[in-house]
């Protein structure tokens, strides 16, 4: 409670004016007691010169009733307060009837009065300036929530206090930036959504409309077996065309979406490139390719071996299919006590200098590319996978020279 600084203030405000009430309490009774003690001897001083200019004699013993220093005062006060009875003022007659009493008591209640009312009025205005401020940060904090609301997150919460309402607008400040965070999240996912949907209706329309086409000339009697024949395998490529393309698309978008998770763990990359040599074995023995591949029998990289498989695979097949039958390529590895690095190098149609910064985009092909069947979604993918491995991938090339991808692993 008193880290909260606007209790602790209305807490200070009340007692400093608690602590003027009891001091003018005190001033007020201190002037009541002077007035009442002037006025007394003012009154006891006129009766006592009366008596002595009468009675001489007799000063020395009204002196010592004036001051209680009398041995029979009892005596004498009864007898006093006979003779005041003859006259009719009794004890508990009114306060009215006592002039000079009546008018201290009325200016002591006077007193008493307005100290009272400036403490109560002092008081009110202390309650209203503290809740008056705490409910405009209230005002302020509702005000801003519903810019929040509205999608405004350029709104600004300064509370710098300490206290519960500086508690409040920290809470603010944090839930603005969750909610900001998460529809910017949200934002993005539909625009990934939307993305996706889009390469994935323009990417299969054309082989759905061959294969609409092929149905009908199919669906012609008089067609000869030879043609169907060739039509149905002509359908069955397209077919295979879309399976691949929509199951690197899913890939991708898993990968995009952070739905995937990699079981990384250290493995020997050696071993991760050889098994996938053996997986393009025919394709390379069919294309009469020759590979440069001279490694040490381990080297230990942190990743997962079934994704990184599917990566190089793109990178391999794609080397064999971008260069000449008979051509060769080039495997490397190096490993350094801060990275390993991975070449993949081939000697055939290489790449444009001004398309080189697009091969990795999704759905791009080359405009000189020989292969025209691509669907353009495998750099993309082989991309996806080396930076989810926290790797780094970057390509060169010359036309009609060479291509080459360096993939480094970061060791730290």
């Amino acid at each position: 409670m008193m880290k909260n600084t606007e209790l602790k203030g209305y807490m200070t405000i009340v007692a400093v004016l608690l602590a003027l009430f009891t001091i003018y309490q005190f001033i007020t009774q201190q002037l009541f007691y002077d007035h009442l003690k002037n006025d007394s001897i003012t009154a006891w001083g006129e009766i006592t010169a009366r008596l002595v200019e009468q009675h001489p004699e007799n000063e020395a013993e009204i002196m010592k009733v004036l001051t209680s220093h009398s041995s029979d005062s009892s005596k004498y006060q009864e007898k006093g307060r006979e003779i005041l009875r003859q006259y009719g003022l009794y004890e508990d007659l009114e306060s009215e009837l006592f002039p000079l009493l009546n008018n201290h008591m009325l200016s002591h209640n006077q007193f008493i009065f307005w100290g009272l009312f400036c403490f109560g009025f002092m008081l009110l205005l202390a309650n209203y300036m503290q809740y008056k401020m705490v409910f405009n940060k209230i005002r302020q904090l509702t005000s801003t929530a519903k810019k929040i609301i509205d999608g405004d997150y350029s709104v600004v919460i300064n509370e710098n206090k300490e206290g519960d309402l500086a508690k409040l607008a920290a809470s603010f400040r944090s839930m603005k930036d969750i909610i900001r965070k998460s529809m910017q999240g949200l934002l993005e996912e539909r625009d990934f959504l939307r993305q996706i949907l889009q390469d994935i209706s323009h990417q299969l329309k054309t082989p759905l409309s061959t294969i609409s086409i092929y149905n009908e000339m199919l669906l012609n009697e008089s067609l000869p077996r030879q043609q169907q024949v060739q039509l149905l395998q002509n359908n069955d490529v397209q077919i295979s065309r879309m399976n691949v393309l929509i199951q690197n698309l899913l890939k991708v978008a898993k990968i995009d979406a952070r739905a995937i998770s990699f079981d990384k763990e250290p493995a020997n990359l050696v071993e991760t490139i050889e098994e996938v040599l053996d997986r393009l074995e025919t394709m390379i023995s069919d294309n009469h390719m020759s590979i440069d591949w001279d490694a040490p029998e381990e080297i230990v990289v942190v990743h997962d071996k079934i994704w990184m498989q599917e990566a190089l695979l793109n990178l391999l097949k794609n080397a064999i299919e971008h260069s000449k039958p008979g051509g060769k390529i080039i495997i490397q590895v190096k490993d350094t006590p801060i990275y390993t690095e991975l070449v993949i190098q081939d000697f055939g149609e290489g790449i444009a200098a001004e398309e080189l910064p697009h091969i990795f985009d999704r759905f791009y092909k080359a405009g000189g590319s020989k292969k025209h069947d691509s669907s353009g979604i495998g750099l993309a993918l082989v991309k996806a996978i080396i930076e989810a491995h926290q790797a780094l991938i970057k390509v060169e090339s010359e036309r009609y020279t060479y291509t080459k991808f360096t993939i480094t692993f970061i060791k730290f």
